[in-house]
């Protein structure tokens, strides 16, 4: 998680340098605010020269030989303040870590409007191209900037490009301002987080900078230019800041350009923050930009057949973007990427399409730890989770790493090289543009592969055949490939199956259809819970969302817990409980005993969850029936049943249930030994014994899915730090023979008994055993050791230690 010193940061910047900046329209103002220096770290020496006309300061170490690494560093202030003086604290920072750093003094605005600054810069990027190339090309020569300084340093390579000049081997740019038409939506949306921005004011500062130039030609914001030939870029900024989408529109338009770009995005941390250094994050920037300019990269302009990461995500959905999340909040060093094999992200809430799909837990439970859900529905719509999940990706900047349209289809672990090697299909240009089908696979290689795709195909779902399905003249549809065109107004329709598909599209179905039917083979438990929960609605009216969406996931949390318990240690009693449940809605209508009554326990099989009673209020206005018998054959105007009765059907949804898989279907090997999960034992739920650096999501069965989700982030994202602090390059949780086995999941849902096989066991005591318990699980994965015992830590003599 962010650092005190960073909070602590953020907190005084906003506090005194906000107010002090106002509304920036003055110059002198902001140029008094930024002159006031901070002072640098020890180390550095600092020696004025002027290249190529242009005064400015070499910064170098002061301890060893004059570095054959060169860096030319472009400082920011917004076009008309600061100096290299002022931007010491990252230039040392950069000296130390090696380099031999230029900062110019160029020429400051509104006394010398563009492209003043930018002629400076390019004058002393050739002198220093000159110079480099006569002295025999000893070591790297880079460039770096911040903000305005950033933008600086693109619109630079742009011009060099253009003009067939020598363009830097890599480059390093700190919250860069990219765009100056304002196109991003971060300089409104993120107006009162960035601790020391408005946003509307940097117009101000671009006005200054501009005058009577436009700025939507490509060397004023570069975002806009044609990217292709570009160097290696990284990218660091801030999820508070203004400037925020400035860089991620940046990332995903290099990406598709063929650039490659190391994108991260940092909590907390207020705007350039590189500039304190004594706040961890700013050592830990400063040390990834200089790892990654010296890093051998590809070509300019040639799309890399692979890359290196600390940590792939495989799967875009609800647990894929909060893994995401806690990376970037807990670990915000780590290099990630997250494939989606989809062209947009959502997971199984962008794939359902069928009517009125929504959630069958809470949202007060579904929803993520970190992000408090604030639509009034509290069983809400598969539309309303999706753009929850897309809004939580775009505030903080994690869809700017989304690799679209990606399918990994092998993974093999090197030992030697202690991280995997995963080989993907790229389908798309990784910006969730054009397809283009049949491109070559390209290669991602990670210390830590974490796969967030759940864990059923999304390609099919289970879908038994019955005879006679040849004549029928209706339609045959399943809820997984939900077609477009379907029109079931005024239409006979059967629904086959039980499940939460079933009780979610009878209800839905019925307000247009002539008559729905939910064929069952055997009755679920239905229970009604309010739309709108009563106890947030209330808290609202006086606190804040944070603290409502806490209280409410913690009573959530708590009633689901004693319920489980309950029909756990009492089921015939809970059975009862909810069968009366049923009786009272229904007003003994129906057939209690035949069509609502399990022949098995609550929580056997998941119970299923209808807002407002809704299918029992289609089920009493006679709009739709449940029958429970067994299908003998289709027929051409329907479905004749075991019994001999006859149900019309116009249209046959088949809410039949989903196909389990695991991995996502990947073929993973282990030093190229194929590995078969159904093998191995599960560690805390979430890693495969024998198996290194490897973490599953796979969520509860009791409770909402992202309850296990957030711990299983939040653990792994303590392995990793675990491991970096102690030198470690490998975890892999070691299996004791002494444990006894047992099915990874006590559930008899079909989907889950049809898939067994294919999943890990676990065992019968921790951290072996999966408790379905979330005080539990939080109490261990939280706070239990990570050094257990069960988890084997090693380093190879020889690790890759690129990037």
């Amino acid at each position: 998680m962010p650092s005190w010193q960073a909070r602590l940061v953020a907190r005084l910047v906003r506090w005194r340098v906000k107010p002090a900046l106002g509304d920036m329209a003055d110059i002198g103002r902001v140029r008094r605010a930024f002159s006031k220096a901070l002072p640098p770290p020890r180390g550095a020496r600092f020696t004025p020269a002027t290249v190529a006309g242009v005064p400015g300061e070499w910064v170098e170490p002061t301890d060893g030989p004059t570095p054959a690494d060169t860096l030319l560093y472009l400082h920011g202030g917004g076009f008309v303040g600061c100096s290299p003086r002022t931007h010491r604290p990252a230039t040392a920072g950069l000296a130390r870590l090696g380099w031999r750093v230029f900062v110019p003094d160029y020429r400051l605005a509104p006394e010398h409007p563009y492209p003043a600054a930018l002629d400076d810069c390019r004058g002393v990027w050739r002198a220093l191209a000159d110079d480099h190339a006569a002295r025999g090309a000893p070591g790297r020569l880079a460039v770096a900037g911040d903000s305005a300084g950033g933008n600086l340093s693109l619109a630079l390579m742009l011009a060099e490009r253009d003009a067939g000049g020598r363009l830097p081997d890599a480059a390093a740019l700190f919250s860069p301002a990219t765009d100056l038409t304002g196109g991003s939506a971060s300089i409104r949306d993120n107006a009162e987080r960035d601790a020391m921005f408005r946003g509307e004011a940097l117009a101000r500062l671009g006005e200054a900078y501009l005058q009577d130039a436009d700025p939507a030609q490509p060397l004023v914001s570069p975002l806009l230019g044609r990217l292709e030939g570009l160097p290696p870029l990284l990218l660091h900024v801030g999820e508070d800041e203004c400037l925020r989408d400035d860089a991620l529109r940046l990332a995903v338009r290099a990406r598709a350009a063929g650039v490659t770009v190391a994108l991260q995005v940092w909590a907390t941390v207020p705007h350039v923050w590189q500039l304190i250094h004594w706040v961890p994050e700013a050592h830990a920037s400063l040390a990834l930009a200089s790892r990654f300019l010296r890093a051998p990269q590809a070509e300019a302009g040639t799309q890399p057949q692979h890359e290196v990461l600390d940590a792939l995500i495989i799967g875009a959905g609800l647990s894929g973007i909060g893994q995401a999340a806690h990376l970037q909040q807990a670990c915000p060093e780590q290099r990630y990427a997250i494939l989606e094999a989809r062209p947009r992200m959502g997971g199984t809430w962008d794939l359902f399409r069928y009517p009125g799909v929504r959630s069958d837990s809470d949202m007060y439970t579904l929803g993520y730890a970190f992000k408090p859900w604030t639509n009034p529905k509290a069983i809400a719509d598969g539309p309303s989770i999706k753009a929850y999940i897309e809004e939580t990706a775009r505030e903080r900047g994690i869809d700017a790493q989304i690799r679209f349209g990606h399918r990994a289809v092998a993974a093999d672990w090197s030992s030697a090289e202690a991280r995997w090697r995963v080989t993907v299909q790229a389908d798309g240009d990784g910006s969730g543009g054009h397809s283009t089908e049949g491109s070559a696979p390209r290669t991602f290689h990670t210390r830590f592969l974490l796969m967030c795709g759940g864990y059923y195909r999304y390609g099919q779902g289970h879908r038994p055949e019955w005879p006679g399905e040849a004549d029928y003249r209706g339609r045959l549809v399943h809820p997984q490939a939900w077609p477009e065109d379907l029109d079931y107004r005024g239409k006979q329709v059967v629904i086959i199956g039980s499940g939460a598909t079933a009780v979610t599209l009878l209800p839905e179905m019925a307000r247009d259809a002539e008559h729905v039917v939910m064929l069952q083979r055997s009755p679920t438990y239905i229970v009604t819970l309010p739309g709108q929960d009563p106890m947030a609605r209330w808290l609202q009216r006086h606190l804040d969302p944070m603290t409502v969406y806490r209280l409410v996931r913690l009573k959530n949390i708590l009633l689901g817990m004693v319920f489980f318990q309950f029909a756990r240690r009492w089921p015939a009693q809970a059975k009862a409980r909810l069968i009366g449940l049923a009786r009272r809605q229904l007003q003994r209508e129906a057939d209690i005993a035949r069509d609502y009554t399990p022949r098995y326990n609550p929580w056997d099989q998941r119970i299923c969850a209808v807002p407002d009673g809704d299918l029992f209020k289609a089920v009493r206005g006679g709009r739709a029936s449940v029958v429970t018998d067994t299908i003998e054959r289709f027929t051409p105007g329907g479905i004749r049943l075991a019994s001999g009765r006859e149900l019309p059907a116009d249209i046959v949804v088949t809410a039949t249930g989903l196909e389990l898989n695991t991995l996502g279907d990947m073929a993973v090997t282990i030093d190229g030994r194929p590995l078969e999960p159904g093998q191995t034992m599960a560690y805390k739920g979430m890693m495969f014994s024998g198996v290194p650096n490897l973490v599953q999501t796979f969520g509860y069965t009791n409770a909402s899915w992202t309850l296990k989700a957030d711990l299983i982030a939040d653990f792994t994202c303590r392995l990793m730090r675990h491991m970096a602090g102690h030198g470690h390059a490998v975890a892999t949780p070691q299996r004791d023979p002494s444990v006894g086995e047992a099915p990874f999941l006590d559930f008899s849902s079909g989907y889950v008994q049809r898939a067994l096989a294919k999943l890990p066991k676990q065992g019968d005591r921790k951290p072996w055993r999966l408790y379905q318990n979330y005080v539990l699980d939080w109490l261990t994965l939280r706070w239990g050791r990570v050094d257990d015992g069960h988890l084997r830590f090693t380093t190879p003599a020889t690790p890759n230690t690129q990037p």
